[in-house]
């Protein structure tokens, strides 16, 4: 019972610091990633502040951050670091959750560990077959993510682009990542890669997660550091966010304890400050 109230009280709280005249209609986008953790706090920020609508589209980092500094829409989700030309040209990004790609294979793969050199050799395409590091005689499906994927310019910066490899051509292009899961969970010698939050998926649909170098990705090896395969996201604006904007609001309200609390709700792992 305290534990409820004390949920209950922080939810009170925040709706409390964060409501007032913010009004407007609002398009948010970008990341697929960061969608759950926006939709989620979304619901919460609308009913904080009823004259404020929100949406938020599934556009891909890449895409989300260019329609941002267009000024098509005026906040977006990045599960990349943004590059130099994207912060030359005024986007300023805040962190709002750390999160670990784990790596996924079908049911039917009979390994449980790669090493960081392999995963980079099955995706640059110089290994094929699971038999090559230790399991059956299989070919590996590759599952990748399209190129305006934030997660796809992570996974390529800490696996290939640290060894000067190249991604492999013949693999299956996802959109994102429930997509990922989805394929990897269907096809027989599959291998995906996959946010934090998305692992119970594939597992639910009989696939596991692989850990990598030993380590297996969770809240504490994302954390601690241990894990290979960690990178933070985003959400960022055209320009340091105004006092009294709903762009501010929005952030201030995700870096609160009740965001923490959707962060970590939605499978991800809250900033330390």
């Amino acid at each position: 019972m305290k534990k409820i109230l004390a949920i209950a009280c922080v939810a009170a709280i925040a709706s409390a610091a964060f409501a007032g005249e913010l009004s407007g209609s609002f398009t948010f986008g970008g990341s697929t990633t960061v969608q759950p953790i926006a939709n989620a706090a979304i619901e919460q920020f609308v009913r904080a502040n009823p004259k404020v609508r929100i949406t938020y589209e599934g556009l891909g980092s890449s895409t989300g951050l260019k329609q941002l500094a267009e000024g098509t829409i005026s906040l977006a989700g990045s599960s990349r670091d943004l590059k130099k030309a994207e912060l030359d040209s005024g986007l300023v990004p805040v962190v709002v959750a750390r999160d670990a790609l784990a790596v996924v294979v079908n049911k039917d793969v009979s390994i449980a560990n790669l090493s960081a050199d392999q995963l980079a050799a099955i995706y640059a395409g110089t290994i094929t077959n699971w038999k090559e590091v230790g399991g059956k005689d299989e070919a590996i499906v590759v599952v990748n993510r399209d190129e305006t994927s934030g997660t796809f310019g992570s996974f390529k910066e800490l696996v290939l682009d640290k060894r000067k490899l190249s991604f492999a051509r013949n693999a299956i292009v996802a959109k994102e990542n429930g997509e990922v899961a989805a394929k990897v969970a269907s096809t027989p010698g599959a291998i995906g890669y996959v946010g934090l939050g998305f692992v119970e998926e594939v597992t639910k649909a009989g696939g596991k997660a692989l850990t990598i170098d030993g380590v297996a990705a969770s809240v504490k090896t994302t954390l601690d550091g241990s894990y290979p395969l960690s990178r933070s996201l985003y959400l960022a604006t055209k320009g340091k966010a105004k006092a009294g904007s709903v762009e501010k609001a929005f952030i201030d309200f995700l870096l609160s304890p009740r965001g923490k609390a959707i962060v970590k709700e939605a499978g991800f792992v809250p900033p330390r400050k």
